[in-house]
């Protein structure tokens, strides 16, 4: 069931016991970002003060607030993505007869066909994503700096949109949006967050392309 991410809305559906209705994943990929989005503003706030947290240097905050800079308008990217783009489990409008309900699952199935097959291109975003994790052994999952740094090392346009040597991690996410692909939030050996794709990500949204 979707729900929306705070305390007061879950205690309202533990005490009002809505009847379950089946989660729409688009309008769950929006809400996800959209927290993931206001996550990211409240830290941008707080490594924008004026003074410096205790054994932080100046650099090493400067660091911090690029890195949460790029995943915030990484994260706004996707955002935008996810609003422009129809969702393909629109109701049937109130009244209509049982043959025009009955319409409504094949128009659904259209527009996802349409949502997750691939281009006309013989090579999409995604196929070429997992030619890199397969370049550098299959990794569970890769950071989406470094995933950017080997793609821009290949030939051609990136879904016809960028040349390859000009992607940034803003793009890519832009990119791979439409085939529900988003990065994660992964923590490294030395500790730290960054974003991450995952590689079993990609190869969901390749199982739906048509190509």
């Amino acid at each position: 069931m979707t729900q929306f991410p705070t305390l007061i809305d879950q205690v309202a559906t533990a005490v009002l016991a809505p009847v379950a209705a089946t989660e729409n994943p688009h309008h769950r990929a929006i809400l996800d970002v959209f927290t993931e989005v206001q996550d990211l503003d409240r830290q941008l706030g707080a490594l924008s003060g004026d003074k410096l947290p205790d054994g932080v240097s100046a650099a090493e905050q400067l660091e911090k607030l690029t890195d949460v800079l790029v995943e915030r308008m990484a994260a706004g990217a996707e955002l935008n993505v996810l609003l422009s783009t129809s969702c393909c489990c629109a109701a049937a409008p109130e009244g209509d007869d049982e043959d025009d309900a009955q319409d409504v699952p094949d128009e659904a199935e259209d527009e996802d066909a349409d949502f997750l097959s691939c281009p006309s291109r013989p090579k999409t975003i995604v196929h070429a994503c997992l030619d890199v994790f397969d370049v550098v052994g299959d990794p569970d999952t890769m950071a989406s700096a470094d995933l950017v740094l080997c793609l821009r090392d290949l030939p051609g346009d990136a879904e016809g949109r960028w040349p390859y040597a000009d992607l940034t991690q803003v793009r890519l996410a832009q990119l791979l949006a439409p085939y529900g692909v988003r990065t994660r939030d992964t923590t490294g050996h030395d500790g730290r967050r960054y974003k991450a794709y995952r590689r079993t990500d990609l190869l969901d949204a390749r199982a739906g392309c048509s190509c």
